[in-house]
């Protein structure tokens, strides 16, 4: 009996240790130093953050609004960094502080490629969070990150399956992620939401 309940606790430990490992091969700070990950969400704030007022999709872009988007990048958290070396993306997840009466957050996980030159050749977000208590919204994006990572299927964590509003928000029936046109989109025009 002793030695069963030694290798069960071997055996959970193994696995704790497995797991935090795993944790940290996804901290931004273990691959780019502080510089790099305010670089980083610079690069693509334009297309994770809001639209600046004044601004449209087709202006996003411009120089004039580049002091906006600067402030929205200080903004947001890098949590999540992973360059997979098997499929070429490189894997993400930023968060932000979410409108809300307590203090609460909305995470965006994706990934991306770049051509040679470093320019973004693709970019995808995956899934965006519902907003959560950050020790909430760190529980549920560990899982939500490695199983992207991972390839597989996000759907089970989807509100329509899971049947809360504490994982994922987006996509669902009606909200998608157009990569060609790198914005979130809705299938019926009658869906109001607030993606932009």
């Amino acid at each position: 009996m002793r030695r069963l309940v030694v290798g069960m606790l071997f055996c959970l430990t193994a696995l704790l240790m497995n797991a935090c490992a795993s944790g940290d091969r996804y901290k931004p700070e273990s691959q780019l130093n502080e510089e790099e990950q305010a670089e980083f969400k610079y690069q693509i704030v334009r297309l994770a953050g809001h639209l600046p007022k004044r601004a449209k999709q087709e202006t996003k872009f411009e120089e004039r609004f580049d002091s906006v988007y600067r402030a929205q990048a200080n903004h947001m958290q890098l949590d999540k960094y992973f360059v997979n070396d098997k499929d070429g993306y490189t894997y993400f997840e930023v968060s932000r502080m979410a409108p809300s009466f307590k203090k609460k957050y909305v995470a965006t996980g994706g990934r991306l490629k770049r051509n040679t030159a470093g320019e973004l050749e693709e970019y995808e977000e995956i899934y965006r969070t519902w907003k959560m208590e950050r020790p909430q919204l760190a529980e549920k994006t560990a899982l939500f990150f490695s199983e992207m990572v991972a390839g597989k299927d996000l759907s089970p964590y989807y509100t329509d399956n899971v049947g809360d509003t504490e994982h994922i928000e987006f996509p669902d029936k009606n909200t998608y992620y157009d990569k060609a046109a790198r914005k979130w989109q809705t299938r019926s025009p009658e869906y109001r939401s607030s993606l932009d």
